[in-house]
């Protein structure tokens, strides 16, 4: 049994991350986290999900590391940065989906990964796991086209802009391709949009585009528990999404 800790939980695909960890007989909910303004704090996660009681209230904050075999955060960088600092002290397994970090707030995290086994993933869809497979697979064909474009979109509220993965893919481009000007990147925010990366290719006479669209948001809840059951096996270190399926 998996006793996992959502921080985020009242967010987009931290509700949706209640529910299966519920519902599935191998996963167990060892608590959950949200913003100290939000009107559900103190409230029982199982009456939250519309279940029965489970005797855990949503907190502001991880108070406790008894019971918590490994975290998950869908929150906001400020919130995630406390928890990292919490899950290093006490070696606990944790599972990244936020996005939005400063340069320092990236290297501190870095750093911290020597303490505890730590999973960064802008997105946790194996989708884009592909994509970037894909780029690595034709990486000396690179050089033929022009400098690549990235466009993305997501749902009006998101409040990082370019998106995570956007940024994330376009890291992996730049290293693919060594490219003498930066890779534009058309960010998007409109609707209830999931999530929509493409990716697009230009050489004379020819245009190649590769895109991901995420259907519904399940997938990142999904994603990220596969993920945090592989990493609450892994020793201190930095990982990502790309190892899981590497393994």
């Amino acid at each position: 049994m998996l006793n996992i800790f959502i921080s985020g939980v009242t967010g987009r695909v931290g509700k949706i991350l209640l529910s299966k960890i519920i519902q599935e007989p191998d996963l167990c909910i060892a608590g959950g986290s949200s913003n100290a303004t939000n009107e559900s704090i103190g409230e029982d996660l199982g009456i939250y999900n519309g279940t029965e009681t489970l005797g855990i209230n949503i907190i502001t904050a991880i108070q406790d590391k008894e019971n918590i075999d490994a975290i998950i955060d869908f929150s906001e960088p400020k919130n995630s940065m406390k928890l990292l600092r919490f899950a290093s002290k006490n070696n606990i397994p944790t599972l990244v989906g936020t996005t939005g970090f400063e340069d320092s707030e990236s290297e501190e995290m870095i750093k911290l990964a020597n303490y505890f086994p730590l999973l960064i993933a802008p997105n946790t869809s194996i989708g884009i796991v592909l994509i970037k497979r894909m780029m690595e697979s034709i990486s000396s064909e690179l050089k033929l086209f022009s400098t690549p474009e990235i466009y993305e979109r997501h749902h009006e509220e998101k409040k990082d802009s370019p998106s995570g993965t956007a940024l994330d893919l376009s890291k992996e481009l730049s290293s693919l391709g060594s490219y003498s000007e930066e890779i534009e990147i058309l960010s998007e925010r409109s609707g209830e949009s999931a999530g929509e990366h493409k990716i697009t290719l230009k050489r004379p006479n020819e245009l190649i585009e590769i895109s991901h669209s995420a259907l519904d948001r399940s997938l990142f809840a999904d994603g990220a528990l596969e993920a945090v059951k592989w990493i609450s096996n892994q020793t201190p270190g930095l990982y990502t999404m790309n190892d899981i399926y590497s393994s």
